[in-house]
């Protein structure tokens, strides 16, 4: 007997911030939001049997990369991620919140990390007798700015921060892929990973394409005939001028 269902597949692409930038000039973002509205869309759509989440990601800002997980892992479908290019940092967590994953063997995905970057002009700004005076009403206001080196609470202050950001992290994928401790303690350290070295880790389920992400969505939900709605058309896109200047992605 012939089952027929739609099954949808929704862009996650560029870096992954929680709101839109629609006038920042980079290509590529991905909004949470946006996301999070097409997941919605698919969950009230009984046509749509199954998704696909395409990834092609570095990663974004760690609530919005949890926001996105949680939502996938709310739904009652089918999930597939099926991982492009690459699917690193907070990318792999949203990957790893759905039923399984599709990379290629040559795919980069991984480092399950937390960095913060904050650039020190200090000793420039000395240089060209530049001075820059703050008054504040707190000893941590002035955090992260920066015109002046952090001083030793305030590095301990980020150390904290960031250690905490790292365990919810490491203890979602965990969860999420079934990781062994010793995998979990292998992976936490960071590194990039090939598909084919992911596999072998249980950070990836199938070696393939889109066809294989296909083939995938198409069993877990039962169906024999499908028809695919591409969320890729229905993406905000810049316009006018800075589609001009940052070309279309």
């Amino acid at each position: 007997m012939t089952r027929r269902g739609w099954i949808a597949l929704i862009p996650v692409k560029g870096a992954i911030t929680s709101e839109e930038v629609p006038f920042f000039p980079v290509p590529r973002v991905t909004s949470a939001g946006e996301v999070i509205g097409f997941l919605e869309e698919v969950k009230r759509n009984k046509r749509i049997k199954s998704i696909i989440l395409e990834i092609n990601s570095p990663g974004g800002t760690p609530y919005s990369c949890k926001e996105i997980a949680q939502t996938v892992k709310g739904i009652k479908k089918a999930t597939v991620a099926w991982i492009k290019e690459s699917a690193t940092s907070g990318a792999y967590w949203i990957a790893s919140s759905c039923d399984r994953i599709v990379a290629d063997a040559l795919s980069t995905l991984g480092s399950i990390g937390v960095a913060s970057i904050r650039p020190d002009f200090s000793e420039l700004m000395k240089k060209f007798g530049i001075d820059v005076k703050t008054m504040t009403t707190g000893i941590y206001k002035t955090l992260g700015l920066p015109f002046k080196k952090s001083t030793p609470r305030e590095k301990e202050v980020l150390e904290k921060e960031i250690k905490i950001i790292h365990k919810n992290f490491m203890e979602e994928v965990t969860r999420n892929r079934g990781l062994k401790k010793k995998v979990a303690r292998e992976v936490a350290k960071g590194k990039v990973y090939l598909g084919e070295e992911a596999k072998a880790l249980g950070l990836v389920d199938y070696l393939g394409g889109r066809e294989k992400a296909l083939e995938i969505a198409k069993e877990a939900a039962g169906i024999t005939t499908y028809k695919i709605i591409d969320y890729n058309k229905r993406r905000r896109r810049p316009k006018g001028i800075l589609r001009r200047l940052i070309g279309e992605y």
